[in-house]
């Protein structure tokens, strides 16, 4: 296993290890966690030679779950950092994985 592929698989649990806990202790999920995930995925994509088509279907899948869980979050269902963390891990997933994360994380 290579040092990309090592921190291919340690950003993306990390980060949401960090997001939780955040979230457990202070009732909040720092705006950089999201960012951090955005940034994530796209060094991943372009590093791992992902094609543009499925790069911007990722970011579709990304953008659809920020339209959905910003109305939750308009509804006062869920946190806005909830909302935020919600779309950066859709675009992790992509549509292959979405439906799954809904389920589980609902």
């Amino acid at each position: 296993m290579s040092t990309l592929d090592t921190l291919l698989l340690l950003v993306f649990p990390a980060l949401m290890a960090f997001a939780a806990m955040s979230d457990l202790l202070t009732m909040t999920i720092p705006n950089r966690v999201s960012l951090l995930l955005l940034a994530g995925f796209l060094a991943m994509a372009l590093l791992t030679g992902m094609e543009w088509s499925i790069i911007g279907m990722h970011l579709a899948a990304g953008m659809l779950v920020l339209v959905i869980t910003f109305g939750l979050f308009a509804a006062g269902w869920i946190g806005g950092g909830d909302a935020k963390l919600a779309a950066a891990t859709g675009l992790w997933c992509g549509f292959g994985m979405l439906l799954e994360y809904a389920l589980v994380a609902s």
